[in-house]
């Protein structure tokens, strides 16, 4: 990646018009304004990071955000990590939060968030303790104290972010360049029409209240149609093989993930990050593949896109040769969480995602994660600062 490259920052958008017909319209608005700004996009991470974890793929996320900081594209200003639902087998993963954090010499601050569900989309959670609003207070202040607009990428739960905006929506009109939603369905499901996405299910008012945002809202879908595990061009879906993306993580990052994976109770969970894990965990780890939804999101707001041979580039200028695009689109979303678009020929300030190369997507977007991993095992980097010396490879052809 040059280092050369200008950095982009979302420029501002009008809110999204209502809809009236959802035929196709003659042509689509692509690619979000954006203007240079020579540094870092503010990030707060929204996450249901759990340990155990309840899907691996939040880890894997967590290690983008931080290569994506190593990079100096994310000036990462904290995480929000979801309270658990009941059905859930794990706490709030703060132990891989301070596991990244020493990998990468950081500090990056967690907050838990709200144990309620919205009752309905203007649900504001007035009177609830203070306790309970400790994530949507983080936020407010993470967009007061921040000198430039912030960047609020959602891969769990809506609800905070929500009742964040509900409080001070002038504040997120301001100081918001953009909420990165990662959920719901571009389309329904053929065969359960009545199925929703899971994200939407666990609190569709919070959900539905996301596409009423005083700022620019970039929606990803997890799905093209609901829980149909393939890519589709309207869906940020992927399969990820371990082994293309792993099989050379320094001893630290190697432990991060084994850490996860084998949802240990090691209370030597910082001194275990300085050895290898054991040969044989280790190769079972990387015969496995993982399915990704929040990976395009974050490029976004980095400012990137993948090209079909995987690199990852600036957006502005890409192309044709991107595997994805935004495509500004008409939205509206019911009580229930069902949304209805149609693309737009203007910017509505509301951006969903396209995917342009359906075939070649995920392929490029794992040798994308693969070569942003690298930093996390003391690859190149755009940030000052003290730097880690290289880490020893974990290949598979040592194990």
């Amino acid at each position: 990646m040059k280092r050369e490259l200008q950095r982009r920052e979302v420029l501002k958008a009008a809110l999204a018009a209502g809809l009236g017909s959802v035929a196709a319209l003659p042509a689509r608005a692509e690619t979000p304004a954006r203007v240079a700004t020579g540094g870092a996009v503010p990030v707060v991470h929204a996450t249901d990071l759990f340990h155990p974890h309840g899907d691996p793929d939040d880890h894997f996320d967590l290690a983008c955000a931080y290569a994506l900081a190593q990079r100096g594209r994310f000036d990462l200003r904290g995480l929000v990590i979801d309270y658990p639902p009941d059905f859930r087998e794990g706490d709030p993963a703060v132990v891989a939060v301070a596991q990244m954090n020493w990998l990468t010499v950081r500090s990056v601050p967690v907050s838990i968030g709200t144990p309620r569900r919205l009752a309905h989309r203007k649900d504001a959670l007035a009177g609830a303790p203070a306790q309970e609003l400790a994530a949507v207070e983080f936020i407010l202040g993470q967009l007061r104290a921040a000198d430039r607009p912030v960047a609020v990428v959602c891969v769990g739960s809506a609800a905070d972010v929500i009742a964040a905006a509900l409080r001070e929506p002038r504040l997120f009109k301001e100081k918001c360049s953009g909420v990165y939603l990662n959920s719901g369905s571009a389309h329904d499901n053929p065969s359960k029409p009545a199925q929703l996405e899971f994200n939407v299910r666990l609190d569709p008012a919070a959900y539905a209240a996301m596409f009423d945002l005083p700022c620019p809202l970039y929606w990803f879908p997890c799905w093209h149609t609901t829980e149909v595990r393939q890519s589709g061009e309207s869906g940020s879906f992927y399969w990820l093989p371990h082994r293309e993306t792993l099989a050379k993580a320094s001893p630290g990052l190697a432990h991060f993930f084994t850490h996860m994976f084998e949802k240990s109770t090691n209370p030597k969970w910082l001194r275990a990050m300085k050895t290898p894990p054991k040969a044989e965990t280790w190769r079972k780890i990387l015969e496995g593949k993982r399915g990704m939804w929040s990976t395009a999101s974050q490029f976004v707001a980095a400012g990137l896109t993948v090209t079909h041979d995987g690199n990852l580039v600036p957006a502005a200028g890409a192309g044709d040769a991107a595997v994805f695009k935004m495509q500004a689109v008409e939205v509206t979303c019911a009580d229930d969480g069902r949304t209805t678009w149609r693309p737009a020929d203007k910017d509505t300030g509301r951006w969903m995602l396209r995917v342009t190369d359906v075939e070649k997507y995920p392929a490029a977007m794992t040798r994308a994660v693969a070569e942003l991993f690298s930093t996390l095992n003391g690859g190149p980097a755009d940030t000052p600062g003290p730097r880690r010396e290289r880490g020893v490879g974990l290949s598979s052809k040592r194990l």
